[in-house]
C-alpha cells in the first residue's frame, strides 16, 4: 500500500505543477521518456501452458504415489490375514520382495517431486528478479520525466490557455495533456500490479518451499521403512530345513507343482533357438561375494525332490548383484509370478551351442529379451521370489534343455 500511495503522490503532484506553472507563449511541447509497460500474461507466474504441465505433473505424481500406497496396504492386509504365526512369518517373506519394490518406487516418486518443486521455486525466483529490474527501469524513467516536466514547466493549464491560437487549438492542446495523464494513470497502475504479482509469486515459494520440507520428512519415513524392510530380509538365508517342512507338509500337492513347473520349464525350452555357436570358455560363479551352497545339484528331501540346480546363499545376501556366468544372448525373461509358487522372477542366458544359464528367485531383473551379456555383467538381483524360504541364487546350467550339475562346469 505503501508503494501505491507514494506513486499516485508522484502522479498528483506531476499534473499539479503543470496546471499551476505557466509556460511559453510561443508553442507547447511534451517532453516524453518511453516507459512502456509490458502485457502482463508472461510475468510472475509464469505462462498458463507452463503452470498446466506443471500441475499435471504434480497431480501424476500423487496419483502414483496413492497408488503405491493402496499397493502397500494390500500386501500388509494379506499378511494380517495369516491364521498361525508360521504362515504369517511365510507370507511376510513371500511379500518382502514386493514391499521393498514398492517402496523404492515410493522414493523415487518422492525425489521426483522434490526435484520438480525445486525446479519451480528456482524459475519462480528468477522470474522475480526479472520482473522487479523491469518494475525500477520504468519507474525510473517514469520519475524522469515528471521531473523534467517540473523543471520546463510548459505544460500548464495557464501556458495552454495563453499560447493557444484559437479555442480549437486549446481543446486540442488539453486533449493531449489528458491522454498524457492517462498514460501515466495506466504506467502506475501496471506497476502497482507487477508490484503485487511479485509479492503473491513470493507467497507461492514460501508455499512451495512448505511442500518440499514435507516431502523430505516423507523421503525420510520412507528411507527408514526401506532399511526396516532390507533389515528383514538381508539377514535371512535360505532355511533348507524350512523348505523341506514346507514340502513334506502336503508333498503329493508339492510334487504335483513342482512337476507343472518343470514342464513349464521344459516347453520354454523347446521353443527357444539357441545360437549355432558356443562362445567357449568356462562358465563362472553367477555371485561376485557369495560361494556358499544351501542347496546342491540332485535329490534331496530324502529322495522326495529332484533339484535342478545349485543355491546359493549367506548374510546380507538381499540384492546383491548376480552375474552373468558368461557370455550370451538373453532369451526368456519372468517377472510374473505367484508368491510362494515357482521360480520366482528369473532369466535364462543362451551361450550358443546348445548351453543356457537360469538364475531364478530374483528380486529385481535388470536386463531384457534380446540383450547381449558378457561373463560377469550385472543381470540381476537376488531375491527370494517364488517358492523360498530367504533370499539365494538358484543357479542352472542346461544342455539341449536338459539340466546338469552345474558344479561340473563352474570355473
Amino acid at each position: 500500500m505503501r508503494f501505491k500511495k507514494v506513486l499516485f503522490k508522484t502522479a498528483s503532484a506531476a499534473l499539479c505543477l503543470s496546471l499551476l506553472l505557466g509556460g511559453q507563449r510561443g508553442g507547447f511541447s511534451v517532453f516524453a521518456v518511453d516507459a512502456t509497460v509490458e502485457d502482463n500474461s508472461n510475468s510472475v507466474s509464469g505462462q498458463d501452458a507452463s503452470k498446466e504441465d506443471y500441475k499435471d505433473a504434480l497431480a501424476d505424481l500423487g496419483s502414483q504415489l496413492k497408488e503405491l500406497q493402496n499397493q502397500q496396504d494390500a500386501i500388509q492386509q494379506n499378511i494380517n490375514k495369516a491364521k498361525s504365526d508360521k504362515e504369517k512369518a511365510l507370507a511376510q517373506k513371500q511379500q518382502i520382495d514386493r514391499q521393498i519394490s514398492l517402496t523404492r518406487q515410493q522414493i523415487q516418486l518422492v525425489n521426483d517431486k522434490i526435484a520438480l518443486l525445486s525446479d519451480s521455486i528456482a524459475q519462480k525466483e528468477e522470474e522475480i528478479e526479472e520482473k522487479t529490474l523491469e518494475i525500477d527501469e520504468s519507474y525510473t524513467l517514469f520519475k524522469k520525466r515528471v521531473r523534467s516536466n517540473y523543471l520546463r514547466g510548459d505544460e500548464t493549464t495557464l501556458g495552454l490557455l495563453l499560447g493557444a491560437d484559437s479555442f480549437y487549438d486549446f481543446l486540442t492542446r488539453s486533449e493531449i495533456m489528458e491522454r498524457i495523464a492517462e498514460r501515466d494513470k495506466e504506467i502506475i497502475e501496471q506497476l502497482i500490479a507487477d508490484r503485487e504479482a511479485i509479492e503473491q509469486a513470493k507467497e507461492q515459494i514460501e508455499q512451495t518451499r512448505s511442500e518440499v520440507e514435507g516431502a523430505k520428512a516423507q523421503l525420510d519415513e520412507l528411507t527408514k521403512i526401506l532399511n526396516q524392510q532390507l533389515g528383514q530380509t538381508q539377514q535371512q538365508i535360505q532355511d533348507i530345513s524350512e523348505l523341506e517342512a514346507q514340502f513334506n507338509k502336503d508333498k503329493a500337492a508339492t510334487q504335483a507343482e513342482m512337476a507343472a513347473i518343470q514342464a513349464d520349464i521344459d516347453a520354454i525350452y523347446a521353443k527357444l533357438d539357441s545360437m549355432e555357436d558356443f562362445v567357449g570358455g568356462k562358465f563362472g560363479w553367477p555371485s561376485p561375494s557369495y560361494s556358499n551352497i544351501t542347496s546342491y545339484y540332485g535329490w534331496r528331501f530324502n529322495g522326495s525332490d529332484f533339484h535342478t540346480g545349485i543355491d546359493i546363499s549367506g548374510s546380507n545376501i538381499y540384492g546383491t548383484p548376480v552375474v552373468a556366468s558368461n557370455a550370451g544372448k538373453v532369451v526368456f525373461v519372468n517377472t510374473n509370478y505367484t508368491p510362494g509358487k515357482g521360480y520366482g522372477k528369473y532369466l535364462i542366458v543362451d551361450h550358443g551351442g546348445g548351453y543356457t544359464t537360469l538364475y531364478a528367485h530374483n528380486s529385481e531383473i535388470l536386463v531384457s529379451v534380446g540383450d547381449y551379456v558378457t561373463r560377469g555383467q550385472a543381470i540381476a538381483k537376488v531375491g527370494s521370489t517364488g517358492w523360498s524360504t530367504g533370499p539365494h541364487i538358484h543357479f542352472e546350467i542346461r544342455i539341449n534343455g536338459k539340466h546338469t550339475n552345474p558344479l561340473e562346469y563352474l570355473q
